[in-house]
């Protein structure tokens, strides 16, 4: 058996599981792999390879296609029930429909993991562009109107460490890549409740969102409307949208009560 080290967090750690991890996380990138790939990629043995993804297989994680690795629908299952167990997933879902067809544009519903801002719900209205996220999809929270919202509710003390962590990556030029800037906007956001995106993630689509809270005080996640900056102009992008994502977080904080 491996033997456990130490994680940065002080519990134990066992080899053997990382490697199942970085494996997955490998099939997982390329959507598929043989034993010699992987092996190249990890720099773990073939036998090694082998053993973690016979023992894998043996579990249904992953299914063998000729001589190619890929990861199975199993994590379906695991997805759903995860996305399931985030108590105000139904009624989110229902306002980012409702947000979806009222715009004509693309809402959503992301939550904080580890750091990461992870879409749990997306719809597209009648007019909607097509946007590269997806269900379950991990993003960066400096860069995003729903993962500023999210930011903005938390002490200075976790933001901190999300950066430390993470980092502030440049996605656009417009990006925000300085604490004391993030930091200012986040104090807008708190004042206004309300956060954009101003082509920080990707050039061209500029997106308005609101942090979702419980009345002590809990963030749940936020809602966020998405669009072209051709149409997300001046008073529509600042002011019509702002609100109308602002009350449909608000009925999700009041409807969330009766949970």
């Amino acid at each position: 058996m491996s033997n456990p080290s130490t994680s940065s967090e002080g519990g134990r750690r066992i080899q053997a599981v990382e490697t199942t991890c970085e494996l997955l996380n490998a099939l997982r990138e390329r959507g598929g792999a043989g034993v010699s790939e992987l092996t190249r990629e990890t720099g773990y043995s073939k036998a090694t390879v082998h053993a973690h993804l016979a023992t894998l297989l043996e579990n249904e994680f992953v299914v063998k296609r000729g001589k190619r690795y890929e990861i199975s629908l199993k994590f379906v299952d695991f997805g759903e029930f995860a996305k399931n167990s985030v108590a105000i997933h139904d009624i989110a879902k229902q306002e980012v429909d409702k947000l979806a067809e009222q715009t004509g544009e693309v809402a959503q519903f992301m939550v904080e993991e580890h750091g990461r801002g992870v879409y749990l719900h997306k719809a597209r209205g009648e007019n909607a562009i097509r946007t590269a996220s997806y269900t379950g999809e991990r993003k960066d929270l400096h860069c995003t109107a729903l993962g500023k919202a999210i930011l903005a509710q938390f002490p200075r003390e976790r933001v901190e460490e999300i950066i430390d962590e993470h980092g502030m990556p440049a996605h656009t030029e417009n990006t925000i890549t300085t604490r004391e800037e993030l930091f200012d906007n986040l104090e807008t956001i708190r004042q206004e409740n309300v956060a954009y995106d101003d082509e920080e993630a990707l050039s061209g689509l500029r997106c308005v969102a609101a942090p979702i809270v419980y009345k002590n005080g809990d963030i749940q996640g936020a809602i966020s409307i998405s669009g072209p900056t051709s149409r997300f102009k001046d008073e529509r992008f600042r002011d019509e949208l702002a609100e109308v994502v602002r009350g449909a977080a608000n009925v999700i904080e009041v409807n969330s009560t009766q949970v």
